[in-house]
């Protein structure tokens, strides 16, 4: 067996200062948040093809904007994962698993535009209370500022998606 610094010249572990248990804490708050991307990722996609209404238009295109965000988002949380020395997940039922956020199949595709648009809201709000812990724990419990870094640019994107998908139902029904 190869010592860390061994295992390190050979490139088999990543020597980041962090000790294994931090690693792994660190690593699991970014897969849970991976995950939590993934299932918003597929909300949004489905709301894009299924929404319908006077407000059509802006909200296939507010949909399309965020899920696309999201996208470059996905890949660079699961390449920070790897970049610690793990795999990353990568399968729906992974994702289902680990994430924070719940699927809407149960309301199938009856939902209108309004309530697409506040379980939007609802998600974003609910991924940056769940960060605004991640952040916490990742700086004082693993002592990794790079991730509280890392994760702190995700919180204010959702911040800022909330606040996009929210202004579009303030005072009144679309």
């Amino acid at each position: 067996m190869a010592t860390r610094s061994e295992a390190t010249k050979n490139g088999l572990k990543p020597d980041l200062g962090l000790e294994e248990k931090a690693r792994d804490g660190v690593v699991k708050t970014l897969a849970t948040a991976l995950a939590d991307a993934h299932v918003l990722y597929i909300k949004l996609r489905k709301y894009h093809w299924n929404v319908t209404g006077p407000q059509f238009h802006s909200l296939h295109e507010l949909f399309e904007e965020q899920y696309t965000s999201l996208a470059t988002t996905i890949d660079e949380i699961a390449e920070r994962i790897v970049q610690y020395g793990v795999s990353a997940p990568g399968s729906m039922a992974q994702f289902v698993a680990m994430a924070r956020l719940k699927e809407d199949e149960a309301k199938g595709l009856e939902m209108d535009a309004h309530e697409m648009v506040e379980q939007i809201v609802a998600d974003h709000e609910a991924v940056v209370r769940n960060l605004r812990e991640d952040i916490e724990r990742v700086g004082e419990t693993y002592g990794d500022v790079g991730a509280e870094d890392f994760l702190t640019g995700l919180l204010q994107d959702h911040q800022k998606f909330a606040w996009m998908a929210r202004a579009m139902i303030k005072g009144k029904n679309l």
